[in-house]
């Protein structure tokens, strides 16, 4: 499976490491697996240093923050983008840009600055 999803319920943490080729489907998949889980406000970290980069574009970005508005009323949790700058930052910076004002999104280039500026954000319950 290309993204790995684990569930750190005592830091109320979503931890997701992408893998190879993900695709739009995959990536659905993942964000369905976090609604199911009723974890949509963890706080975030998504690893994508080992994927190639898909061919996801701002109009599946849009799709994917609507599936969450859709919901209804759920707080967000912040996330934490890990990425290769050689291959991935791009996609990560629109995805920023496009839905940090419904919370906080920064992109990484290593997991432990991630790891240390998730830390500083609030926990939801």
């Amino acid at each position: 499976m290309p993204i790995q999803m684990e569930i750190f319920h005592p830091d109320r943490l979503v931890l997701g490491v992408g893998r190879g080729v993900v695709t739009a489907a995959e990536y659905g998949k993942f964000l369905a697996d976090i609604l199911q889980a009723g974890v949509v406000h963890y706080r975030k970290i998504i690893d994508v240093t080992a994927a190639s980069p898909a061919q996801l574009g701002t109009d599946l970005l849009l799709t994917f923050d609507a599936s969450l508005r859709a919901a209804g009323n759920i707080r967000r949790g912040p996330i934490a983008l890990v990425t290769d700058p050689q291959r991935n930052t791009g996609i990560a910076q629109v995805f920023k840009a496009m839905t940090s004002s419904a919370r906080p999104v920064e992109v990484f280039q290593s997991i432990h600055d991630a790891r240390k500026w998730l830390a500083k954000q609030p926990i939801e319950e």
